[in-house]
């Protein structure tokens, strides 16, 4: 009965963190255009099959791109356990790029959900137009993948 709580636990965790993620970027859009959960949808779809990482992954852009803060997550529930692989994934201000990609590899959670937004946004037909300096995020993100791929 207790991993019957657990489970029923994390499934409601999930629907609240989609549902945080999708109001808090309702009025955003990525650069094609797209309306930006469906980015964060898709990270989450392609980490696998547990619970707390799809919850990290569906808000892994919460705290760097909006007013969400962990103490609000805190409140709401959610497992340290969770934060924790959040705020590995979470690129900090001023935080060298690199820096921050060698903390994610630490763990292999955050590596999972690095390496599905990496893919997810370098996906040239999310863009409505290459310019130079698309091609060198491109580059960034190719070097990052290959680097948290090893």
């Amino acid at each position: 009965m207790q991993n019957e709580d657990y489970k029923m636990n994390d499934q409601k965790m999930l629907s609240i963190a989609i549902s945080i993620t999708a109001h808090a970027f309702r009025e955003k859009y990525d650069k094609g255009g797209n309306p930006y959960i469906l980015h964060c949808l898709n990270v989450m779809y392609n980490v696998g099959e547990d619970p707390l990482t799809q919850m990290a992954a569906v808000m892994h852009d919460l705290i760097e791109d909006t007013e969400w803060t962990y103490a609000d997550l805190i409140s709401l529930g959610f497992s340290v356990d969770c934060l924790s692989v959040l705020d590995n994934v979470t690129h900090r201000d001023g935080e060298d790029y690199d820096d921050y990609i060698r903390r994610v590899a630490t763990d292999p959670r955050s590596v999972k959900i690095k390496r599905a937004d990496l893919e997810h946004n370098s996906l040239i037909t999310r863009m409505k137009g290459l310019r130079a300096k698309d091609f060198k995020r491109l580059e960034k993100y190719h070097k990052a993948y290959t680097y948290l791929s090893e």
